[in-house]
């Protein structure tokens, strides 16, 4: 027998009981070109500076900075130029005095040179080619280290720049190339499932018979899931039938690292979610949690998988997804950071609701202004609107009993990009 009446915990300590339970998957190794969207199991550590001797910033003509001291265009202070190295090229000997050598950006630079003067304050001779015997006019100085980068001074040998639990995106693909990594090391991600339950609920187009609904929650969620690099296995809808819930999560949780349901977890005669739990013998980590939207939230595990029930409300599953699920799974995936942003902004918009005993989370979009956050949740924050998730990029947190008022500092948890 399932207890009906459960204390709703606050959401803080559900957040804690999950992410406390949840681990990163096994890692694997996977070719660079393949890991994109992975995390990092393990930092490679860089075999060589880099770059890994000095190198020119510019095309120009290598120099000892100290000899182009007091040059003018009325004055320009005259070199030879020994020779010239182009990327990919090394010099064949060190600089003397008086003399420049000609120089492409990225080649390494001679030994006794110190700066590079860009061709744009060099003049050659008419007639002048720029090649080894010939001389340039600098008409303007340098200064030591100018247009110069020493060698190791981006990277150094044996440095790990880039940190286990990074996603590996174009910057951290940059440096690992740099590093010489064709393979790395990325945690597995995590296998999720996904179904829904109601008999009300129907897929695709055509009319709907009187008291059906179309499945917005399946869209949304794959969406939300594969936005993320997240494959999901879609179980499709499950009736409102204990045996067929019990029959069916309990085959995904044999395969999937989460299985994911919407629906059927509330204390109603269809609501299946709790008795299929204890039928599993699961480990409920939470059954209800003290936030609004989503209060019904349910999460019960076994060893290393979990079944996370969402309520079936879409506004419910999409705030408790972005709260819980996500966060989960950018643990389960290998990321050092799985949190969603928080900061504060200006409330500039409020819906029309009372307080409540809740913490509520309001669909809200935070964009900057003037240099700081302004956030505006005035919209419908019902659970059924599927319209307030258009334009939300953050939430509003409202601790119990507050009643923010616009023109406060508010607590933004962002859960998009900020549009500026």
């Amino acid at each position: 027998m399932i207890e009906r009446e459960v204390r709703p915990i606050p959401v803080e300590e559900a957040r804690r009981r999950l992410f406390d339970w949840a681990r990163p998957r096994a890692a694997e190794r996977r070719p660079l070109l393949q890991a994109f969207g992975r995390y990092l199991a393990e930092a490679p550590v860089l075999p060589e500076d880099v770059p890994p001797f000095d190198r020119a910033l510019k095309d120009g003509f290598a120099v000892r900075a100290a000899e182009t001291e007091g040059a003018s265009p009325e004055a320009p202070v005259v070199l030879r130029i020994a020779e010239e190295v182009p990327a990919g090229g090394w010099p064949k000997a060190a600089l003397r005095p008086g003399t420049a050598v000609r120089i492409m950006t990225g080649a390494p630079l001679p030994a006794g040179a110190d700066a590079v003067v860009p061709v744009e304050d060099a003049v050659l001779p008419p007639g002048a080619s720029g090649r080894a015997g010939e001389v340039v006019h600098i008409v303007r100085p340098t200064r030591p280290g100018a247009e110069r980068q020493p060698k190791g001074g981006d990277l150094r040998q044996g440095s790990a720049p880039v940190e286990a639990g990074a996603r590996i995106g174009p910057a951290e693909a940059a440096v690992l190339a740099t590093a010489g990594a064709e393979e790395v090391a990325v945690v597995r991600l995590p296998r999720v499932a996904l179904a829904v339950t109601g008999d009300e609920l129907v897929t695709g187009a055509g009319p709907l018979r009187p008291g059906q609904i179309r499945n917005s929650n399946g869209p949304m969620l794959r969406a939300l899931f594969a936005g993320e690099g997240f494959r999901v296995e879609d179980l499709g809808r499950l009736p409102d039938a204990t045996e067929d819930v019990v029959r069916a999560i309990g085959e995904a949780l044999e395969a999937a690292d989460v299985v994911v349901t919407t629906g059927a977890v509330s204390v109603g005669d269809y609501d299946v979610v709790p008795e299929a739990m204890a039928r599993l013998r699961l480990e409920v980590l939470f059954r209800k949690v003290a936030i609004k939207p989503g209060m019904p939230l349910t999460v019960a595990v076994r060893d290393d998988r979990a079944w996370i029930a969402l309520p079936g409300n879409p506004a419910s599953s999409f705030v408790t997804t972005h709260l819980f699920v996500l966060p989960l799974l950018r643990k389960m995936a290998g990321a050092r950071r799985w949190e969603p942003l928080r900061t504060t902004g200006r409330l500039i918009g409020k819906p029309a609701e009372r307080p409540t005993w809740r913490t509520r989370f309001w669909r809200a979009e935070a964009r900057l202004k003037e240099g700081a956050v302004v956030v505006d949740a005035g919209r419908s924050q019902t659970s059924a609107s599927i319209s307030s998730f258009l334009g939300t990029n953050a939430f509003v947190e409202v601790p119990p009993e507050a009643d923010p008022a616009v023109g406060e500092t508010v607590t933004v948890w962002w859960i998009g990009g900020c549009p500026g």
